[in-house]
Formats: structure tokens, C-alpha cells, sequence
């Protein structure tokens, strides 16, 4: 029974290879995406400026919107993140959600008048804006009654890979959910009271699951930028960012019995903790312009630099069990640090906008981002690094991002609209190869004199599906579907 066991286990891992990858490579993808956040109106709008400028929040598309402005301006955007998810695990629905206060965007501009010069320069601008380009807030919570346990992975890395890490099977061990077998010749081999009961039971074997996913933390954007105006015809920007990243991730992978699971002799739960966190710095440039044929028509052009990022991981696991022999033990593994580098891919945006006389503003945005050119990279060189590397080239590929939003004028009052889609990042060798996800935005507005106020919302909305162990890949994926409100209200001034 051992040895068809190692066998099924063997073919299991095989399909499921295609999925498996380094988490550096999957948080490779997250820091390279940015949320359209940061002021009200450019969020209500659904970031679709790269045209049309004349709002802080632009640079972040096309630095030549800084150009469009005629005043200096000060700003600031407090923001609410209402995070909203739901699991489909093992045909178990699972709801979860949080609450989240922060800064959406805070900015200064200042204006300065070219046009008693002798030169067709009209103004020239610049800018100190911060803007959260990130926010990575979110819990979702995964359970069901699964046939396949997490320590079978456990169990055939020790055995037959000759895995024994410091994180996993030491803590394992001194817990006492794995032992040896005994009077087993060498090498020395290792069991479970699971796998014990999977090998005598084998057809009817079953165990609560349940998976916490926590993250938290994000990125700001600091920008310094320069724009100006070239005869009301051309405009022009460049921006250099600065960001700052912190992400926080905690998983929790608990098993346990129950009344409607197989009794498993000398075992009542246990739970796996994972909290990482990483903080780093990145570095950007950006430039673009803005050219106006026409009086009511503009064209925006805009190319973003890959950002450099240096970053440091501190990573530690905690074990929890409780037997019959034991009772509860918990142990902690010591804390590892990690300093590593991180290439995210360059952008090209494009964008057309309309200006129907005072009355209305139209924009349309695309946007291509090749996430098959992301890099990671360590002082060794190291082999784990070269490997992600490989999976980056293999598993991500180019995307295309469509933005398209709307303001319409009455009097003092505006209202806005917005809308954006993504293409899957995924090649077609991973399980989220048919993943995209979509934004819908709104908001209205009162500007009177030198003041303004706005209010905006957007709904992010996201499906993707999750591997919860590294086992049979059709009864441990879950589906994710991730709801995102955000929330932003702006006060601005003008002087």
C-alpha cells in the first residue's frame, strides 16, 4: 500500500508542475500592478487621463498632463478601502471582506507664466505629488472537506525528495505530527497518523481544510515632475518616481476532524502559519506629451521606464498540533531575511480625448505591459533565482489594459464615469490563464472660483483561482473572487 501510495503521490506532483512556482515569482507580478488610485476625479474617471491632463493624479499615466495646468494647486485625498471576497472551495462558498482608512493622493503644483517671453512657451509646471499607486489589503477564506492532506507533501518530501526544511518538517517533527517508523531499515523513513489512516483507508478518507489569505500594506508613489505648454498645441512631461513598498502576507493552512471526517487515531488538529513581509524602495522615470490637431480633439503618447526595485523579505513559520499523546504544541521558526532585486516591465501608453467645448471631457486609454520581461535578481546569483526567472519567462506574458472615462459640465457640478479592462498576465501553462479583471468608477463634483471638492468610487473586480496544496490539481484549486470598492473625496486649491 506504501509503495502505490508514493506512486499516486508522484503522479500528482507531475500534473501539477505546470502550476508550481516560486512565490518570488508571484510577487514579482504583484509589485509590477498598480491600482488607478489618488485623486476623486481622476479615480471617478477610471484613470483614463493620458490624454487630457489637467489633474495630479495624471502623471501617473502621462507626466504631460502636468503641462495642461494654468494655476498653481494644492490637494489632498483621503481614501476607504472596502475589500469584499468569495471562495469556492471543495463546493464550499466561503465569504470574507475588511475595511481599510488611508491617503489616496496628497499634491502641490506650481505654475509659473512664460507667455511674456519672446519664446511660444505659454507655462511651465511643476509638481510634488504623492500617490498610493498599491493598495494590497485583502482577506479571503477558504474551506471544505478535502480526500488529500497536506502533510501526504510533508510525508513524500521527506521520504522521497529528501526535503527536511527548517520551516516545515523540523517544526513538524518537534510537534510530533511526524515520526519515524520504527525498526524501518535505512535510510530512516517518516510517517504520520494522516498518512497512516490514508494507507488504511485509503477509499474513504477524509479532512476538514481551511485556508486564511491576509494581506496588507502597499505602495506609494512619491513624483517629482515637470510639464509645460508649448503654444496650447504641444505639451509636454517627465516625471521621476520614488517608491516605497511594504507587503505583508499571512497564510494559515488548518486541518482538523470532525464529525463528518474520518476519525484519525491520535490526531485532533493542526495548523501551518506562513507571515512574510517586504519592504523596499524603487526608482522610475516617465515621459510623454500631448499635441492637440485640433481644438477638440488630443492625442497622448507616454513611455514608463521599468521600475528598480531593492527589496528585503523576512520570512517565519509557526506549527501547531494537538494529539491524544501530546496535547497542543506550538513551535516557531527563526526568522530569514532576504535581499533581492526586482525589475518590473515597461509601459506604453496611448490615449485620444475629446473636449466638447466647456460642456463635456471624453478619454480612451490603452496600455501594453509585457510581464514576461519582469527580472528578478540576488548578489549570488543564485540557482532559486535563475529558476524564477525561467517560470517569469514561461508563465506571464504581454497584457493589454483599456481605460475610458468621462466628465460632463453643468454649471459648477460635474459628473463623471470611468471603466477599465485587463487581459490576463497568465500563459496558457497555468491555472490562470483565462483571468481578467475590470474596474467601473464614478463621482461628481463642485469647483467654484479657487476651490474644489470631488467625490469618486471604484469597483475592482477580480477572479482567479488559488492552488491550496501542492497536490491533485483538480480537487485543491479554489475559485477567488475578489470585490474591491474604493472610496476617495478631494479638497483642492487654487492660487
Amino acid at each position: 500500500m506504501k509503495k502505490v501510495f508514493y506512486i499516486a503521490i508522484v503522479l500528482i506532483i507531475s500534473g501539477y508542475s505546470l502550476n508550481a512556482q516560486s512565490v518570488y515569482v508571484d510577487h514579482a507580478l504583484k509589485f509590477s500592478n498598480y491600482d488607478l488610485n489618488g485623486t476623486a476625479r481622476f479615480m471617478s474617471m477610471g484613470g483614463a487621463f493620458g490624454a487630457l491632463g489637467g489633474d495630479i493624479s495624471s502623471i501617473a499615466i502621462n507626466p504631460a498632463g502636468l503641462g495642461v495646468y494654468r494655476s498653481s494647486e494644492f490637494m489632498f485625498s483621503p481614501g476607504l478601502t472596502f475589500d469584499q471576497s468569495s471562495s469556492t472551495y471543495l463546493n464550499t462558498v466561503t465569504n470574507d471582506n475588511l475595511y481599510r482608512f488611508g491617503l489616496s493622493n496628497l499634491g502641490f503644483v506650481t505654475s509659473y507664466d512664460l507667455e511674456n517671453t519672446d519664446s511660444r512657451w505659454v507655462n511651465a509646471n511643476f509638481s510634488i505629488n504623492y500617490n498610493k499607486s498599491k493598495d494590497f489589503n485583502s482577506n479571503a477564506l477558504l474551506n471544505g472537506v478535502n480526500i488529500f492532506s497536506i502533510m501526504e507533501e510533508y510525508i513524500y518530501r521527506a521520504n522521497v525528495e529528501n526535503i527536511w526544511s527548517p520551516y516545515y518538517e523540523e517544526l513538524l517533527w518537534q510537534t510530533y505530527l511526524i515520526d519515524t517508523i520504527a525498526n524501518y531499515p535505512d535510510p530512516v523513513q517518516y510517517r504520520s497518523d494522516i498518512t497512516d489512516t490514508i494507507f488504511a483507508n485509503p477509499a474513504t478518507f477524509n479532512i476538514n481544510q481551511q485556508k486564511a489569505i491576509q494581506t496588507e500594506g502597499s505602495v506609494g508613489e512619491f513624483v517629482f515632475a515637470f510639464g509645460a505648454n508649448y503654444s496650447h498645441k504641444l505639451y509636454v512631461g517627465a516625471s521621476v518616481g520614488i517608491y516605497r513598498l511594504n507587503y505583508k502576507e499571512f497564510l494559515s493552512h488548518y486541518e482538523y476532524e470532525s464529525s463528518n471526517t474520518l476519525n484519525i487515531n491520535n490526531f485532533d488538529y493542526l495548523k501551518i502559519d506562513e507571515v512574510s513581509q517586504t519592504t523596499g524602495t524603487g526608482f522610475t522615470f516617465k515621459a510623454g506629451a500631448i499635441y492637440k490637431p485640433i481644438d477638440f480633439i488630443r492625442l497622448g503618447l507616454a513611455f514608463h521606464l521599468p521600475t528598480f526595485y531593492e527589496l528585503e523579505e523576512t520570512f517565519y513559520t509557526r506549527v501547531e498540533g494537538k494529539t491524544d499523546d501530546q496535547g497542543v504544541l506550538r513551535e516557531e521558526s527563526s526568522s530569514n531575511k532576504y535581499e533581492y532585486s526586482l525589475t518590473t516591465p515597461y509601459r506604453v501608453n496611448a490615449s485620444v480625448g475629446f473636449q466638447i467645448a466647456k460642456f463635456a471631457l471624453i478619454d480612451v486609454d490603452y496600455e501594453f505591459v509585457d510581464y514576461s520581461t519582469m527580472k528578478l535578481s540576488d548578489k549570488d546569483n543564485s540557482r532559486g533565482v535563475v529558476e524564477d526567472n525561467q517560470f517569469i519567462g514561461s508563465f506571464y506574458k504581454s497584457t493589454h489594459n483599456i481605460r475610458a472615462g468621462a466628465e460632463v459640465r453643468f454649471n459648477t457640478f460635474y459628473v463623471r464615469g470611468g471603466f477599465n479592462y485587463s487581459t490576463s498576465p497568465f500563459t496558457n501553462e497555468t491555472i490562470n490563464e483565462d483571468s481578467y479583471s475590470y474596474a467601473i468608477s464614478g463621482g461628481v463634483g463642485y469647483r467654484q472660483n479657487n476651490f474644489y471638492i470631488d467625490f469618486g468610487m471604484k469597483q475592482y473586480s477580480n477572479d482567479y483561482n488559488y492552488a491550496v496544496l501542492s497536490g491533485n490539481p483538480d480537487l485543491d484549486i479554489a475559485n477567488i473572487s475578489q470585490v474591491k470598492n474604493n472610496f476617495a473625496l478631494t479638497v483642492g486649491f487654487k492660487f
